[in-house]
């Protein structure tokens, strides 16, 4: 008979964006606000556009344990329209929604259904009475939660195909706390057909088949590190028991870095018509209201423009009045200058006078951090790290390599700028 749910998570409902300044207009802020409201909108209406059996929700539908009333209403209201459709709903909670948290007194549709946390338990899809599938899940009691759930999972043995529902880390993946840790191993072991997992914002198939494994990702980015296109999957089982899922993409305001080379541009005029360019084509590619963080690279006259004071914060301001103004909004958030100078730095390594050696000097310590020869350079930031002012101001720790190495690039720029105007 086959079978086609929509497997999503980490929704994170009525949760605020981050990494935002202070001149966000209001048109903005109010849709960034809405973005995960509008996001689960999307979401309902795909399972409702493709007839789907169900949809499966892998824990942290809201963003605290405290959830909010307009979150939970949102929320309940989309079970709701798809409850009207016979389309039912499994939810098991997660970190930042645990059962143990508060929650106002609304009311689920007899559809949805959510997991408890005791133990491991499984509710049949049905279609015309017939059992499509059956979902094996279990939510979150309390926010940390360090025991291995996945290896509780066991399939029944009698059900024609087996989904587990958890939010959980596999593997360790770095970034993010590791809450029910389990392997691959441990999922496969449990007999499930497919897994579907929440907790790990970034979407993407762990393992195509036997068993499918896969993290749907969050549906809407809130922050810088959320760049990527965000959504949820479409799932598809034919009658053969093959498992396709299509990751389809659910967001409504994206994060967009880009880059925006120099090598060309003749005059500040036309820099801000570049990077204006930039983020409307970017806009319009990603078909959605964009949140732009531009780099500004390559070497050219403007190089030498950007260097000089407030430039920088007036393109940014410029670019800001005539772009992005529309519906979909393309807003530009930050502009870093990233530029080298327009001299061919490789070339004037070469040269015998003060600024060859200088150059020659920055590659010999990069060439030390890149293998492995940090300590003289550490050596040079003890005594300012060791100093209790400056070490809060700093943050407290001395920058890593790959730290140590933009400071690097950075210093060498400025060098050379000086160097270049005293001639």
């Amino acid at each position: 008979m086959g079978l086609r749910f929509v497997h999503t998570g980490d929704l994170h409902l009525d949760s605020p964006f981050l990494g935002l300044g202070e001149a966000v207009p209001e048109r903005i802020s109010s849709a960034l606000r809405d973005a995960t409201l509008q996001s689960w909108e999307r979401i309902v209406r795909l399972g409702l556009d493709e007839h789907v059996d169900a949809v499966l929700v892998a824990g942290d539908v809201f963003e605290g344990a405290n959830r909010t009333l307009r979150g939970q209403v949102a929320f309940r209201d989309g079970l709701e329209r798809l409850a009207r459709e016979q389309i039912p709903s499994l939810v098991v909670t997660g970190n930042h929604d645990p059962l143990s948290g508060w929650e106002p007194a609304v009311a689920w549709p007899s559809l949805a259904w959510r997991f408890g946390a005791k133990e491991v338990s499984s509710r049949p899809i049905l279609r015309d009475g017939v059992e499509l599938a059956r979902v094996h899940g279990i939510s979150y009691a309390v926010r940390d939660v360090t025991r291995n759930l996945a290896a509780t999972f066991k399939r029944d043995g009698d059900e024609p195909f087996a989904i587990g529902l958890l939010h959980a880390n596999v593997g360790g993946i770095e970034g993010y706390q590791n809450y029910a840790p389990c392997s691959i191993s441990d999922l496969a072991a449990s007999g499930m057909d497919y897994w579907a997992l929440g907790h790990i914002h970034k979407h993407g198939v762990l393992r195509a088949q036997d068993p499918t494994i896969v993290y749907c990702g969050n549906p809407q980015g809130r922050d810088p590190g959320e760049a990527d296109p965000r959504g949820c999957y479409l799932v598809t089982v034919d009658d053969r028991g093959r498992v396709s899922p299509e990751f389809r993409a659910m967001d409504v305001v994206r994060w967009q870095r880009l880059t925006v080379a120099i090598d060309g541009v003749a005059t500040e005029e036309a820099l801000v018509q570049a990077v204006g360019d930039a983020i409307e084509t970017a806009a319009t590619a990603a078909g959605r209201s964009i949140v732009a963080l531009v780099t500004l690279t390559g070497r050219g006259p403007m190089h030498a423009s950007l260097r000089r004071p407030a430039v920088l914060r007036d393109l940014h301001t410029l670019v800001r009045d005539r772009f992005g103004i529309g519906d979909p909004f393309a807003w530009l958030e930050t502009i870093r200058d990233s530029t080298r100078p327009s001299i061919d730095l490789a070339a004037r390594r070469d040269a015998g006078d003060l600024l060859g050696e200088t150059l020659r000097e920055f590659e010999r310590s990069r060439l030390a951090l890149r293998e492995g020869q940090q300590a003289d350079l550490h050596d040079l930031l003890v005594d300012l790290y060791d100093h209790p002012r400056v070490r809060r101001a700093l943050g407290g720790s001395q920058p890593g390599t790959a730290e140590l190495l933009a400071l690097l690039d950075s210093a060498e720029v400025q060098v050379v700028d000086q160097l270049d105007e005293a001639g």
